[in-house]
């Protein structure tokens, strides 16, 4: 079952620095998953590692399969700074008792405004011969989440200029 590929990109007005800060502070993860208005959230953090937990209504193209609501837990493992500023991680995106996840990696460089985090994976839906459509149907929203963070990070960052984001 082939998977789908999927990239994407946020572009953010502050140095890596501060951008790396507010990807790892509880707070900001936390307005993230309430932008989305999840049914309920948890968020950790813990070093280099964030995980965030939402459960969802479940969209009406898969609802008949997962039932009325679906959890999607979102774990990056960070690594730490390279020489350059450059952070890299990993990513997985799965939904709890459901054979689809995205497993990639995530990257935050200079460039852009300032800082650009760039998504890279492979979305797979382990379903027979339903894999590929649905892998097609769920990739907006994924798209969409990315598209959630970018606004509520440039929110986060210019009510914070010149602030710390450590908390």
């Amino acid at each position: 079952m082939a998977p789908m590929e999927i990239h994407a990109i946020n572009d953010f007005a502050a140095p890596v620095e501060t951008v790396f800060a507010m990807l790892t502070d509880r707070v900001f993860l936390r307005a993230v998953c309430l932008a989305t208005d999840p049914i309920e959230h948890e968020v950790s953090v813990e070093g280099l590692q964030t995980s965030t937990r939402r459960m969802m209504p479940t969209p009406s193209v898969v609802k008949r399969l997962a039932g009325p609501t679906m959890t999607i837990v979102d774990d990056i493992a960070w690594e730490a700074a390279a020489a350059d500023g450059v952070r890299r991680g990993k990513t997985l995106v799965s939904v709890v008792g459901m054979p689809a996840d995205v497993v990639g990696t995530v990257t935050l460089a200079p460039g852009g405004r300032g800082s650009v985090l760039s998504y890279a994976g492979e979305l797979t839906v382990h379903v027979p011969v339903l894999g590929p459509g649905l892998a097609k149907q769920a990739a907006p929203a994924l798209l969409e989440a990315l598209d959630v963070q970018q606004r509520v990070g440039d929110e986060w960052l210019a009510g914070r200029s010149g602030q710390s984001t450590a908390g």
